[in-house]
């Protein structure tokens, strides 16, 4: 295939190692392929994957490139402060990413032609469809997580949510497909427990726009999620379920090769002090 015709895909995660390892599992899967692949960070997040380069030597179309999200450099990015995350996301990375994209698919010798965007980063669906770029959405987690989701706007009107205060944590939630009897109000995610008009609940609300893209890949596959799959399937023109992935990339990569790249995917340096503790306490 001529250089100039292929295909050049760009992945967008949500700035969490737990959205990053699996896009780029499938940036590496569609390198192998051959295709040309731009994997967009945050400038934080560039910077800490520090082993980058080994990743691009032996996926010579595979690049690398970032944005700022808004926070300071110093600022611990950590689970407790998520929602500065969030916040800071929608409001400083929607206008940098669209200045990204429009610079690569008008001022690029090989223009964008899909975006691949985490489920929860709606406004990256928005502006690709705005600059007439095919856009697909990646879930990082379950499937039947995602049906909550798709759920979320209808639970807010049928007045289940908020949840906390004085309510029976332990009541069964109405209108979840395929859940009925099993999911009670304690089991809900935290951000049923802030009121909907909240910017947090918001995000996450968004989540509905995945529903406009051409494609939902997923990493899982349908002899494990089957009911909720089919719950799933309508809301979407097209499912890919791919997973798992890491079992995909050893077997399409030599199995030496993988766990070495695997390696370098990490935003933290591995704290192993606690194998020795465990050893010698066996």
């Amino acid at each position: 295939m001529d250089q100039q015709q292929q295909p050049h895909i760009l992945l967008l995660p949500f700035p969490a190692l737990g959205h990053i390892k699996p896009l780029l599992s499938l940036a590496e899967l569609l390198c192998h392929a051959g295709l040309h692949v731009t994997f967009i960070n945050t400038d934080h997040n560039h910077r800490c994957l520090s082993h980058l380069q080994p990743l691009s030597t032996h996926f010579p179309t595979l690049h690398f490139d970032s944005i700022s999200d808004g926070l300071p450099a110093d600022h611990p990015r950590t689970i407790q402060l998520m929602r500065e995350l969030v916040f800071s996301v929608k409001a400083v990375m929607k206008p940098r990413f669209r200045d990204l994209l429009a610079e690569l698919t008008t001022n690029s010798d090989r223009p964008v032609t899909c975006v691949i965007a985490d489920g929860i980063m709606s406004f990256a669906i928005d502006i690709a469809k705005e600059l007439g770029v095919r856009v697909m959405t990646f879930w990082a987690f379950s499937p039947c997580c995602l049906l909550f989701f798709l759920c979320l706007p209808k639970l807010n009107e049928d007045g289940q949510l908020p949840v906390g205060g004085e309510d029976d944590m332990d009541q069964m939630v109405r209108g979840m497909p395929g859940m009925e009897g099993l999911l009670r109000r304690r089991d809900l995610p935290d951000i049923c427990r802030h009121p909907s008009d909240d910017t947090f609940f918001q995000f996450f609300k968004e989540v509905k726009v995945m529903t406009r893209t051409s494609a939902l890949i997923l990493n899982t596959f349908d002899q494990l999620e089957a009911a909720t799959l089919s719950h799933i399937a309508p809301h979407f023109s097209r499912i890919y379920t791919i997973g798992p992935l890491t079992a995909l990339l050893t077997s399409r990569i030599e199995h030496n090769i993988s766990r070495s790249l695997s390696s370098f995917n990490d935003l933290c340096e591995a704290d192993r002090s606690c194998m020795t503790w465990w050893i010698h306490n066996l």
